[in-house]
């Protein structure tokens, strides 16, 4: 599904949220009664498309596999019981390589393109659609600015991204600084290791930096590194990626989620960008994901 077209209207993940809730609440009722719940006919002449915008998001359920068709009624595919949580599960439905996720299933591959581009990025420089995305993308990732204005929208919502600070902007730019982007996969990344789809790491003892950063790939396969992260046109990437997965890592260890070692005679080495070494490489061979990281 295309997800950052916006037209007639863009699907956003707010949108899917509202929508999704709706569903939990009042299960079984059918398309049109959904949106009538979500937006009333009183409102719509007066939202985007004649309430374009929920029914694109109603059709990105569908389409993504978090809600079911039962008859004629609509029923939610999971409980959930916070926005944080439904965008957990939304977020391991669009990042997840489709054939993964069964026959027929497409997802939303422009979001997940974007997102794999994007990891690739560097987080000290604001990307700017203008200035140093459109020139330098790979072809026919993002076609206008509107597909990146929603793109913006939907890296940040996944945890992939935040606006740029301020301070990062110079000159003019620092009027418009909510329409630049900076990678940061810091809420995605703490997010699987404390909610994993899959076997959870070992806490409380050291583990090898490469299996940490399987079990990451694995839990978030957008990340440089993972097989399906890749697409013609990308181009090489000369450190491997590890930009904005290094700032995540030592976020989160800052957080106190995690904390990272250097150890002698190392079976493996991750050399992390360090801001506190102005620069220098931080080589890391084992990381302990500490007890309680709820």
């Amino acid at each position: 599904m295309d997800i950052l077209n916006p037209n007639p209207a863009a699907g956003f993940p707010q949108a899917l949220w509202l929508t999704y809730w709706a569903i939990m609440d009042y299960p079984d009722l059918n398309r049109d009664e959904i949106l009538a719940l979500v937006v009333p006919e009183a409102m719509r002449a007066h939202t985007p498309g004649d309430g374009a915008h929920v029914k694109r998001a109603l059709a990105g359920l569908v389409e993504f596999r978090l809600v079911e068709r039962s008859g004629e009624g609509l029923h939610s595919c999971a409980k959930v019981d916070s926005p944080h949580a439904f965008l957990r599960l939304l977020r391991n439905r669009l990042v997840r390589p489709p054939d993964e996720l069964g026959d027929g299933f497409e997802g939303a591959p422009d979001v997940r393109a974007g997102l794999i581009w994007l990891l690739r990025q560097s987080p000290t420089e604001p990307l700017d659609y203008s200035v140093n995305v459109a020139p330098v993308m790979p072809t026919k990732l993002f076609t206008n600015g509107a597909h990146w204005n929603t793109f913006r929208s939907w890296c940040e919502a996944l945890g992939f991204g935040r606006p740029a600070l301020t301070s990062m902007v110079t000159g003019s730019g620092q009027k418009v600084t909510g329409a630049k982007v900076v990678p940061d996969p810091t809420v995605a990344v703490i997010d699987a290791i404390r909610y994993p789809f899959g076997e959870p790491l070992a806490k409380g003892a050291q583990i090898p930096i490469g299996s940490l950063l399987e079990f990451l790939r694995n839990e978030l396969p957008v990340l440089p590194g993972h097989p399906s992260a890749t697409y013609p046109g990308l181009g090489d990437d000369s450190d491997g990626g590890v930009r904005a997965l290094g700032l995540a890592l030592a976020s989160a260890e800052e957080r106190h989620l995690l904390t990272m070692t250097y150890q002698s005679d190392p079976s493996g080495v991750m050399a992390l960008p360090d801001a506190q070494e102005h620069g220098k490489p931080r080589y890391v061979s084992a990381v302990t994901i500490t007890k309680d990281t709820r």
